[in-house]
């Protein structure tokens, strides 16, 4: 099945979000995060692990991972391979539904855990930015100053990666980079991986649970149907504004036969001259 990436959702569900998937997603978020030493993520449960085939072609729906680590702090992970309108609204829609979702009946605010969300996207985010990796916070401009650390949001912007080089990359991140991005090209031949990357914590499981994801019948119909799903949610939503635009066309052509009659009546014509002129009946120029 060569041509699906980590980067296809259901290949980073199950590569990231299954039960195994816990060593390689706690690498992941310490490369991404660049969290070090004592800030390092060493506990981590995955919140959402199973792959609901049941609700996988409806529309809009999100293959995202939700995890929380030892202490606590929970992680919406997101890859997104094309633009979709209003990115950024959705964006903070999900990481707030993962932060107001923490509290049952009767518990305080105080007991709220911070919580982070990272989208992976392969297309420009901010086009007005070099950066391939921003965060927000909630923020006061006027005084720069912070309100709270409770609420994350990280955009890395994969198409602005371009080095595609093994030996050139230097930290974890850009590895993690390199393999999100490029990590077919080690899909057949695992002898083939840098030693650069087979050193990183995580790497080599990851490409070795994509591999196995690649060679499953089921796996390869899950994706193939979603595609199709996808393509034929597309073919309505193209047809819809076609068909919206010549309503459109067809509204407007009647407005102005409209306005010339008005006019052509004003001017005295009669109605037989109208009707020639503007394509009305006799109905239509009387109303």
């Amino acid at each position: 099945m060569s041509g699906y990436s980590l980067l296809n959702d259901i290949i980073f569900k199950i590569v990231f979000g299954s039960d195994s998937s816990v060593p390689v997603l706690r690498a992941l978020l310490n490369a991404l995060l660049g969290l070090q030493g004592s800030a390092r993520i060493v506990e981590l449960e995955i919140l959402n692990p199973a792959l609901d085939k049941e609700h996988l072609l409806d529309k809009g729906v999100v293959l995202d991972v939700k995890a929380r680590d030892g202490q606590g702090r929970l992680y919406n992970i997101e890859v997104q391979v094309g633009p979709q309108n209003s990115y950024i609204a959705r964006a903070v829609y999900y990481l707030t539904r993962l932060f107001t979702g923490q509290l049952e009946k009767g518990e305080p605010y105080g007991s709220l855990a911070r919580t982070i969300g990272i989208s992976l996207c392969d297309f420009t985010v901010f086009p007005d930015m070099e950066d391939l990796h921003s965060t927000y916070r909630l923020h006061d401009r006027r005084h720069d100053r912070e309100l709270t650390d409770l609420l994350e949001l990280h955009f890395i912007e994969l198409v602005k990666f371009r080095r595609d080089k093994p030996h050139e990359l230097r930290t974890p991140f850009e590895k993690w980079l390199h393999v999100l991005k490029f990590g077919e090209l080690y899909e057949g031949e695992p002898a083939l991986l840098p030693e650069v990357l087979r050193q990183e914590e995580g790497i080599a499981m990851a490409l070795e649970s994509m591999r196995k994801a690649q060679a499953s019948n089921e796996v390869r119909e899950l994706i193939e149907l979603r595609l199709k799903a996808q393509h034929d949610e597309a073919t309505r939503l193209y047809y819809a504004r076609q068909e919206a635009r010549q309503e459109g066309l067809q509204e407007g052509r009647r407005e102005m036969q409209m306005q010339t009659a008005r006019q052509m009546l004003e001017a005295g014509l009669d109605w037989a001259s109208i009707t020639r002129f503007t394509g009305l009946v006799p109905g239509d120029i009387e109303s």
